[in-house]
């Protein structure tokens, strides 16, 4: 089957080289500094990294080839998200299936790419077997090596395998055999650190469950020759492998991935990476990242204006969605949530993640061009990139705060989410990180924290911050609003933000929250609420 529309071409980028990297050996790949191949036009090939660009961009896709995954097998998985990243690297050309949110073509189809189905992986892998050098051969009682298996697929253009797989592949050399290797995932991911992690890229960390996330951004991690670990943040020797990593990563790059569940798993996660500069991109279960990093489309650098109502003693509600600095979700639930239709019937804020204009701007693109007049996207947590600003190190603030400038102007975001956390506890800007954050991005105004209560203050004596009360239902939401209102005298502007969790809400449910508010509440968007509260609390314009 092909699928075809037109595709604008993205503009020439400077061509840099990723170097060798194939069953010559690690070694011969140098400390991870070098660049990686660009191209965005046909003709052109590799991947595009320029100083400055958080994350890649890959060159045009080419016609896909289409494989349905969504009955394979685990080992199945892992051979085609490796192949796909050894692929796709050069030129995007193989795309996967698998069960979405949002339909599982549904993006292909916004992106106008070209596609055609192919049978099984085993005939995927008969048409590229010129381009694999390899295998790499996992041990089925030990998960951990399946990603370990994942960065020397990277390194030495190979496939990853189960031993039952073998006998079908004997045409093709082991790289290497990781049955009975290690003890343990500790012992695994040391022995990667130690032996792999100096050949990698350094400029972004993968963080995959190697027994939940098979196929999922695994490919990329593959074509950027990215090391692929599981980090536990709670348990000493995985969070020392953790601290290892990060301590020789700049400030500013990218961990993409997650964290377990549980205790120690994001708030611990996100203040470790933030510790060590690091932002993290919520990206195990992102599909196709590899196709959709050299989809061409056009990102504005503003958004539709809307102009806020004359000041009055009303009381101001803004309705936010979470969940934006997270790439999977602006890939899958996001786009369910925009299809909604009751999107546009209220005034509605979208936290989105700037980096995709990186890692898909075909996404970043379908909502600003999609958006109504009573949508506005904002920065998710807590920028470019999911981030806590106060545990992050002084010195190297700037990078955070000046890389978030620049991807909101270039984006057209002007208001952003900040979450802030020591021990899982929401805490203050300090003063100094509020000074520089403000300085560096100059936003509209901040929303802080998703937590039990909203409260309207200025920080640094000329920005608006609403906290955020945070809410899962539609009756939650109506408390919410009512007990803020609670004792509210009428003889001033009451600002009520009011965090809508996007697991559990649509905006249909945000329109019947907003029906069921008579006189004198006044539902506002995002910019219009910190226009507003500039106006009441007689702070600067913007």
């Amino acid at each position: 089957m092909f699928t075809d529309s037109a595709r604008s071409l993205r503009p020439t980028r400077r061509q840099l080289l990723i170097g060798a990297g194939t069953a010559a050996g690690a070694a011969a790949l140098g400390a991870g500094t070098g660049s990686v191949p660009a191209a965005a036009a046909p003709g052109r090939t590799g991947i595009d990294w320029p100083r400055g660009q958080v994350l890649p961009h890959f060159a045009a896709p080419a016609v896909l080839d289409l494989v349905d995954l969504t009955d394979a097998s685990d080992a199945d998985q892992l051979l085609v998200a490796s192949l796909q990243g050894l692929v796709n690297r050069t030129r995007p050309r193989i795309a996967t299936l698998r069960p979405a949110d949002e339909g599982g073509l549904t993006w292909l189809h916004t992106a106008g790419l070209r596609y055609r189905t192919i049978g099984s992986p085993a005939e995927l892998l008969r048409r590229y077997r010129s381009v694999v050098h390899g295998v790499v051969v996992t041990d089925p009682d030990l998960p951990a090596t399946r990603n370990v298996a994942t960065t020397l697929a990277g390194l030495h253009d190979a496939v990853i395998v189960s031993p039952d797989q073998l006998d079908s592949l004997s045409d093709l050399p082991v790289i290497a055999d990781l049955r009975g290797r290690f003890a343990d995932e500790i012992a695994a991911y040391t022995w990667a650190v130690d032996t792999l992690w100096p050949h990698t890229e350094h400029r972004i960390l993968v963080g995959l469950d190697p027994e939940n996330t098979l196929c999922d951004l695994r490919d990329y991690a593959v074509a950027t020759r990215a090391l692929t670990l599981w980090i536990h943040p709670d348990v000493p020797e995985s969070r020392a492998i953790g601290d290892r990593v990060m301590s020789g990563m700049a400030p500013g790059t990218a961990f993409l991935g997650w964290w377990p569940a549980g205790v120690g798993g994001e708030s611990d996660g996100t203040e470790l990476t933030s510790r060590h500069g690091v932002i993290v991109l919520a990206a195990d279960h992102s599909q196709n990242l590899t196709v959709y990093g050299g989809a061409s489309a056009p990102v504005s650098a503003g958004q539709r204006s809307l102009p806020a109502p004359p000041l009055a003693n009303r009381v101001y509600v803004t309705f936010s969605m979470t969940e934006g600095d997270n790439l999977q979700y602006n890939q899958h639930k996001m786009r369910q949530l925009w299809d909604d239709p009751g999107r546009g019937t209220v005034p509605l804020n979208w936290s989105t993640n700037p980096l995709l204009i990186d890692a898909a701007p075909v996404f970043l693109s379908h909502y600003q061009r999609t958006a109504t007049r009573n949508d506005y996207l904002i920065a998710g947590p807590s920028g470019a990139g999911y981030a806590y600003p106060s545990p992050w190190p002084d010195n190297t603030l700037g990078a955070f705060t000046g890389m978030t400038a620049r991807y909101m102007r270039r984006t057209g975001m002007d208001a952003a989410v900040i979450l802030n956390r020591i021990d899982g506890d929401d805490v203050p800007l300090s003063g100094a990180e509020a000074a520089r954050y403000l300085r560096d991005v100059r936003p509209l105004g901040l929303f802080k924290d998703w937590t039990t209560r909203t409260e309207l203050s200025v920080l640094h004596r000329d920005t608006p911050q609403a906290v955020s009360y945070l809410t899962s239902s539609v009756a939650e939401a109506q408390a919410a609003i009512a007990a803020s209102a609670a004792g509210w005298s009428g003889d001033a502007p009451l600002f009520l933000s009011i965090g809508i969790l996007s697991w559990n809400l649509n905006p249909t449910d945000v329109g019947t929250i907003a029906a069921s508010l008579a006189d004198p509440y006044t539902v506002v968007r995002g910019d219009q609420f910190f226009h507003l509260a500039r106006r009441a609390l007689q702070l600067p314009g913007h």
